[in-house]
């Protein structure tokens, strides 16, 4: 499905407790927002408040891949391209079992990612997340050991090659039953839509080729809203963009789906 402007209402208690998506905005985070990361106190700004250039589609992402599955303290997840996003915290919080597989910025598309700074963060929340600062295909992570995989945004901007490999591994470590989240930006400003193939941000991603690819079974997602399935028209989009959730900073649409191993 995509993302629709009337659903962050339905979303507003779970971004106002967890500070949702760039820390929580009272009058003394606003104006410490030029401070680093490094100076800010966790209590005070909450998990979200450390992870750099977020974008406002965050506003549903976050909510929604908590909200989109019954989670239930002890299971296992592994968050792909955690970062230092709040997410990890919360999931760990709430009594998961987290591993945020993150390469940083050794991989093309990467991002920085401070080992210290997560390190002490899981200090100040009282938690246990556990890096792998590698591709998921390094993670080492046994084999149907995981109940989740959370995959907030990462997919575009990963080479077509490393999504395959990662789509194969995440499929390998999900148990039977198990379930992959993932939310996939959709850039209005790429093909289908125009002529232009890529973006500073990433490319548009066939997300029908990634549910085949994965090998993983379509368990929510509407067709008709997710790029590369027949019923996907790109004019019916464009037609109804003023009702769908966008990026402020980039003009991209938020495609949202569960994938279920069998």
């Amino acid at each position: 499905m995509l993302a629709l402007k009337d659903m962050l209402p339905l979303l507003f208690a779970w971004n106002r407790r967890w500070g949702a998506p760039y820390g929580h905005e009272s009058w003394w985070r606003r104006g410490l927002q030029r401070i680093s990361p490094e100076r800010l106190r966790p209590h005070l700004v909450g998990p979200f408040g450390f992870q750099a250039d977020n974008s406002s589609t965050r506003r549903f992402e976050y909510a929604w891949a908590y909200q989109a599955t019954p989670l239930i303290p002890a299971m296992h997840a592994v968050d792909v391209g955690g970062s230092l996003a709040g997410f990890q915290f919360v999931l760990a919080r709430e009594g998961l079992n987290v591993v945020n597989v993150d390469p940083g910025e050794s991989v093309p598309g990467g991002w920085p990612l401070d080992t210290a700074l997560l390190a002490r963060l899981n200090r100040a929340f009282k938690t246990s997340v556990e890096l792998k600062n590698c591709p998921l295909e390094e993670a080492d992570i046994p084999t149907a050991s995981i109940d989740r995989v959370f995959s907030i945004s990462t997919r575009e901007h990963m080479p077509e090659d490393s999504i395959a490999s990662a789509l194969n591994e995440a499929r390998r470590i999900l148990r039977p039953g198990g379930l992959m989240v993932l939310t996939v930006d959709l850039f209005f400003d790429l093909v289908p839509f125009t002529e232009r193939e890529t973006n500073p941000s990433g490319h548009n991603v066939d997300v029908a080729e990634l549910v085949e690819r994965s090998g993983l079974d379509l368990i929510q997602g509407n067709p008709s809203e997710l790029y590369g399935f027949p019923r996907f028209i790109p004019d019916m989009i464009q037609a109804r963009l003023s009702e769908y959730l966008y990026g402020s900073e980039t003009p991209a649409l938020v495609q949202a789906l569960v994938l279920g191993k069998p």
